[in-house]
């Protein structure tokens, strides 16, 4: 890469990812989605399926360790060096105010009109939840609009609950499909609502709506937005010289391009870690042929992590107010100056045992046809209120121990970077895991090691639920001689597809 092009299109293109810090991330990944031609034209056949293997590590450790019941101690991995963009001081300024009150509801008419006869009754308005006053809420908007469009959809709506004291963020995924009463309107897919607020002149405009939207039906509102339209995540991936993807299942599926023969054909990622460029990133988020809508976005949240990731090891983080000082305008955004700079700065520190996906998934929602032919999901309240109640809670102590407690993974599963996939469940659970010596002599069976003579303060609980290991799996084999509450090692048996 020439320096030209590190120092003027790379800003450009990475603004998308760190202008606004960890929580603005996710309205750009979302945003692209739909640039994929995910549906091959009608007609053409599919000549095969082509196997992607998972990507070997470019500086691999060593290819075999003795096992012992003992814990060494285990190297940390050191970044390799890069280039880190010059950054002009900015003078200090103030985060600014989050809003005096946060929406209240408006008064909702409920007489039943011609244009919503027949469907759905309207439904009661939800309980609202109380949010802390040191939260700070985002809603992260992704949508399909083009200049001469007069009707769009926001296909990614992402809930952002940020605690920067702490430091720790919350992303809550809501499903576009999602039936809801728009305040005001009718019953329809909340991913109608920011159109129909712009369009029709709503107060607040499409977040206004939006805002009430969510209140109404979720009970819950934004302090902040943040919209996108078609800003290139392709080339944002590129630019940042591809990322890592940890794989956990096999995923087939047509690969929307044609070979150098003009034919179609399908590919199919085997699990493993994937280093992938622009186009396989954006397949990965948003191919779902084979798999559900949830799966999606569960996958489009780990292509997130992985460009924070990228970005944060590569110290590019530092580089956000000078990028948002040059290209802020491409974000339609409410959130001010000083809040900017605040997220950039948590962005650079925040653990990634802090950052906490959840998802409106299918055991939150039912299935149902709208009158039209649509193919929609009804809320369950009773089912989708502790996943809410889940996100908008700052960690709580058990989860900070938990961070605390050190997994050691050793991967005698025969598969290469089978360790990395480990991690990246730990990681989730808020756990704190650390790689081994590499690839061990093959084991029997996936086992637990407890360095300890009990379980208390270990987590060793939850790390078998994660991996459904029972107690004839765990060996208690006492006190180490390093820091280090429990080792995986991995099997042939290792769960690998959750």
């Amino acid at each position: 890469m020439d320096s030209h092009f590190g120092k003027t299109n790379v800003q450009t293109l990475l603004l998308a990812v760190l202008c606004i810090g960890l929580a603005l991330i996710v309205v750009f990944l979302f945003a692209q989605i739909a640039t994929l031609a995910g549906v091959l034209p009608s007609g053409l056949a599919v000549s095969g399926v082509r196997i992607i293997t998972p990507t070997p590590r470019p500086s691999a450790r060593p290819p075999t360790a003795t096992l012992s019941p003992t814990p060494t101690s285990t190297p940390t991995e050191t970044p390799t060096p890069t280039t880190t963009p010059t950054i002009t001081p900015s003078p200090t300024v103030t985060p600014s105010p989050l809003p005096s009150t946060r929406p209240t509801a408006i008064p909702i008419p409920v007489t039943p009109t011609e244009e919503i006869s027949g469907t759905l009754p309207i439904p009661t308005v939800v309980p609202r939840y109380s949010i802390s006053e040191h939260a700070m809420t985002v809603a992260l908007l992704g949508s399909d609009k083009r200049p001469d469009w007069t009707h769009w959809n926001t296909d990614a709506i992402q809930y952002v609950v940020v605690y920067p004291h702490i430091p720790s963020v919350a992303v809550l995924s809501i499903p576009r499909d999602l039936y809801v009463y728009l305040p005001s309107f009718h019953m329809s897919r909340v991913n109608t609502a920011d159109m129909y607020g712009d369009v029709y002149g709503f107060e607040g405009g499409g977040f206004g709506l939006l805002n009430q939207t969510l209140l109404y039906n979720l009970g819950i509102t934004a302090d902040y937005y943040a919209k996108v339209n078609f800003q290139g995540l392709k080339g944002i991936v590129d630019a940042l010289g591809g990322i890592d993807v940890p794989v956990h299942c096999h995923l087939e599926d047509y690969w929307p391009y044609p070979d150098e023969n003009g034919e179609f054909y399908r590919i199919a990622l085997e699990p493993g870690v994937h280093h992938m460029d622009g186009k396989l990133a954006l397949w990965y988020s948003r191919t779902r042929k084979t798999t559900s809508v949830f799966d999606r976005e569960e996958r489009q949240q780990q292509v997130l992590e992985a460009i924070w990731m990228k970005a944060r090891s590569d110290q590019l983080l530092g580089a956000i107010p000078e990028l948002y000082q040059q290209y802020g305008e491409l974000v339609d955004t409410n959130l001010g100056w000083g809040n900017v700079l605040s997220l950039g700065m948590l962005a650079t520190r925040i653990d990634p045992s802090q950052v906490t996906m959840y998802n409106i998934g299918p055991q939150e929602v039912s299935s149902y046809v709208t009158p039209q032919g649509g193919w929609v999901f009804l809320p369950n309240w009773e089912a989708m209120a502790p996943v809410i109640e889940r996100a908008l809670l700052p960690p709580a102590p058990s989860r900070a121990a938990l961070a605390s407690a050190k997994v050691e993974i050793w991967n005698g599963s025969g598969h290469m970077d089978w360790d990395r996939l480990a991690a990246d469940r730990l990681y989730q659970a808020g756990l704190a895991p650390i790689l081994g010596p590499g690839e061990v002599p093959p084991v029997g069976q996936t086992r637990i090691q407890v360095f300890s003579d009990h379980a208390k303060g270990t987590g060793l609980s939850t790390v078998q639920a994660i991996f459904g290991l029972g107690d004839d799996r765990v060996d208690f084999v006492g006190p180490g001689e390093v820091d280090l509450k429990l080792r995986l090692v991995m099997g042939p048996d290792y769960p690998v597809c959750p």
